[in-house]
Order: structure tokens, then sequence, then C-alpha cells
């Protein structure tokens, strides 16, 4: 009886989207493509967010054949936060909700696999693999190295922290969970604020290594100056997202020493990584952004990588810190 009753689970499956058509496609095509074995097949609902007033996505949500409705949106007001929040407003009375970017396509378990790990493990947040998926003309010293993965963790093990790349919310949560917080709407950092009150509230956030999604990785990302950019935004937005939970001098004095350490280690191994090649150097370096980062965090200067409107709203700012020790 209870296996019976989840073919009745609902589900919606959130996408935020801003000027990438191309990507988007294929993620649609991708959940064209979900299949399941483990689970019996949920109701899907697709959300498409569009932050794009010229709806650019639009066209494509309509080409897609999908086995499932999928309702297309514009978000009128700039920033991710506007998108996901409106996201999850139009998604309405569902059990669950899911995440995915723009700029991945998940494997056709994907949504199986996380369901499956909700219910063995009684789950309120199920998170799982991104793996990068790199463009043609990506330097092979970016594509060989271990810039762009993600940690792993054996399936079911708690997690004090995830992102919204790859996600399956029980919607309960948002009842007891303020959702996405606009003081990061132009920083990012939106998705790690989210979930450490998610675990402050009392949450259970769980690990499934099967659920996987693989992210695309242009050309653009693949050098030193994003690299070190995103290790600065990581370190920024992770010393607001700290202290809007426990902003006491105790917890500033640790995030100092903390911060200070990351630059230590990374200045130090700075000079031997010159020689041992562009990986070992953008990785030394990129510690040193992080570190930097947090500092000025603590020092209340919020770096807003976004509030230029020529900068992709979508160029996932803090995932390096997803399930770093930071």
């Amino acid at each position: 009886m209870i296996r019976q009753q989840l073919h009745n689970v609902r589900i919606a499956i959130c996408i935020g989207t801003y000027k990438r058509p191309e990507l988007l496609r294929a993620l649609l095509v991708g959940i064209s493509h979900l299949t399941f074995r483990k689970e019996p097949p949920p109701q899907i609902e697709i959300i498409v967010v569009d932050n794009h007033r010229l709806r650019t996505a639009e066209p494509i949500c309509a080409s897609v054949t999908l086995s499932w409705p999928l309702k297309y949106f514009v978000e009128q007001h700039r920033g991710i936060t506007h998108v996901r929040n409106r996201a999850v407003q139009e998604a309405g009375a569902v059990d669950f909700v899911a995440f995915l970017d723009d700029d991945e396509v998940p494997t056709p378990h994907w949504l199986d696999e996380l369901l499956f790990a909700q219910r063995r493990f009684h789950a309120d947040v199920v998170a799982g693999p991104v793996l990068p998926q790199f463009a043609p003309g990506v330097p092979e010293w970016v594509s060989t190295s271990r810039l762009f993965h993600r940690p792993s963790f054996s399936t079911g093990q708690s997690l004090k922290i995830c992102s919204t790349n790859n996600a399956l919310v029980r919607s309960s949560v948002f009842l007891r969970v303020p959702i996405f917080d606009d003081r990061f709407n132009l920083s990012g950092g939106e998705d790690t604020h989210f979930f450490l009150h998610v675990r402050k509230a009392g949450h259970s956030i769980v690990w499934s290594q099967e659920a996987i999604v693989s992210e695309s990785i242009p050309r653009e990302r693949a050098n030193f100056p994003w690299l070190l950019r995103r290790g600065y935004q990581c370190g920024n937005t992770w010393s607001f997202c700290e202290l809007s939970l426990d902003d006491r001098l105790r917890t500033r004095a640790l995030r100092f020493l903390k911060a200070s350490g990351h630059v230590a280690k990374g200045l130090a191994s700075t000079a031997v990584s010159m020689f041992v090649g562009k990986a070992a150097l953008a990785r030394s370096l990129q510690t040193v952004c992080l570190g930097l980062g947090m500092l000025t965090g603590l020092a209340g200067h919020k770096f807003l990588a976004y509030q230029s409107p020529k900068v992709d709203l979508t160029t996932k700012p803090s995932e390096c810190l997803e399930h770093a020790k930071v």
C-alpha cells in the first residue's frame, strides 16, 4: 500500500535560466529521458523561470517534446534569488522540489535515485554529484585537473551543506525555512545561505552518489582569472552566510584565523606549485583568493559579482564551498 501511494508523489523540477537557450535545450532533452526503476514514476511538472525580459528561452521550451507538463514564466526582477523564489512559488502544492541549473544535463536515473535515497534515509534534502563536461577548446591543463570537480560521498552520508545545482527538497522545508534571501541576489551564495538555515532548523541533508548530473564547462571559465575570481567570491559569500547565522565575536575571530590560514597556505604552496604546473598554481592562488574573500567579507565588503547587466547570473559563485572544510 505504501509503495502504491508513491505513484501519487508530486514533484516540480525547477530551472532558472538566462540567455542560454541551447544549454537549456540539452537540459530539457535530458529530462525527457528520465526513467524510473527503483521508485514508481511520480507526477512531474517542469517549471522554467526565464530572467531575460526578451523571453529567449520560450521558443526552446515550446520546441522540446516532454512526457510531463512544462510551465514557462518570465521573472522581470533581475537576480538569481528572484528566479529561484519565483520557481518555488510557481511549483505550488507539490511534495518535493528538485533544482537543476540550465547548463546541466541529468542522467536518466537522476530523479529516480534522488527519490530512492529520500525514501531510504527519510531525508528532507537529497543532493548528488555534478560532474564537469568540458567544452571543446578547454585547455588540457584544466580538463585533466580536479579544479572543477567537487567532493563526493557515499550514498546516505549526512551533509552540512549542499547547493541547488542538484538537489531534491521536501516542500515542507519551505514552511520552516525562509526562501532564498534577496541580500544575496547580486553576490551569489543564496543557496549556501538557504541550506545552512535548513540544517539549523533541524532538517536532514543526505547524499546520493548515484543521482548524477553533468555540467557544461565553457572555455570562458577555463582560465586563471575566472578561477581566482571564483575563489574570492566563494570566500566572500561564505563569510556573509556564516555571520548571518552567528555574528558573535567568537565566530568572527575563528573565521579570521581560518581565512588567514587559507592565505598563508596558498602563499606557501605557490612557490612550489609554479614548478609543478598550471593546475597546481591555479589551486594555490585560488586558496589565497578564498582567504582574501573571507577577510573582506568579515570587514563588511560584499562582492557584487552580478552587479553588471553584462554578467551572466548563472555562473555558479559558491559551489567550491558546498562541502569544503572552510
